[in-house]
């Protein structure tokens, strides 16, 4: 499932966040922040690391996955034949060596290389979900694979029949 952020939450880290759950179970959850690019792309990536990158993937983003672990890299891609890898939905897997980036980068695969992911403790998301600061909807692999990363959160809540300007911004009246 998607983790949809609104915009009263108060963790900068999440802010207009859409999180793809990995695992979710009594003692926590993980997952990826999926639409927030930082200031790399694959291919300068693939420059600073010696590695192959083919010229359809070179200008994709790079995304800051999460606050945990800034350093650990996860890729999501379609590759459904990819030795490494653990299919998430139909057309999207999650990787994360160095053979399976390399590999992908020089294939030129649909894909998006995350830094770093999300993760709460025993629950601790059920708490923030029971607040109201999170939506859910069923996860798509386009809004990973081809939605722009920036205008994924306008766009998911839009095909939920939510109006992204319409939700509230501050916490009511004073």
């Amino acid at each position: 499932m998607f983790l949809i952020a609104i915009p009263q939450l108060g963790d900068p880290n999440f802010v207009r966040s859409v999180v793809l759950i990995l695992h979710h179970d009594a003692d926590g959850a993980f997952g990826l922040v999926v639409n927030h690019p930082i200031e790399l792309t694959l291919g300068s990536f693939a420059r600073e690391h010696a590695m192959p990158c083919h010229s359809r993937v070179k200008d994709v983003p790079v995304l800051r996955g999460g606050p945990v672990e800034p350093t650990r890299g996860w890729i999501l891609h379609e590759d459904g034949e990819l030795a490494e890898r653990e299919d998430v939905l139909p057309g999207l897997a999650v990787s994360g060596s160095m053979e399976s980036l390399t590999q992908l980068l020089a294939d030129g695969t649909s894909m998006r290389l995350l830094l770093g992911y999300a993760g709460w403790g025993a629950g601790q998301l059920e708490h923030e979900m029971e607040q109201g600061s999170w939506l859910t909807v069923e996860a798509d692999a386009k809004h990973v694979l081809v939605t722009p990363p920036t205008e994924c959160w306008n766009a998911i809540l839009r095909e939920m029949g939510v109006d992204p300007t319409r939700l509230a911004i501050g916490t009511g009246i004073h």
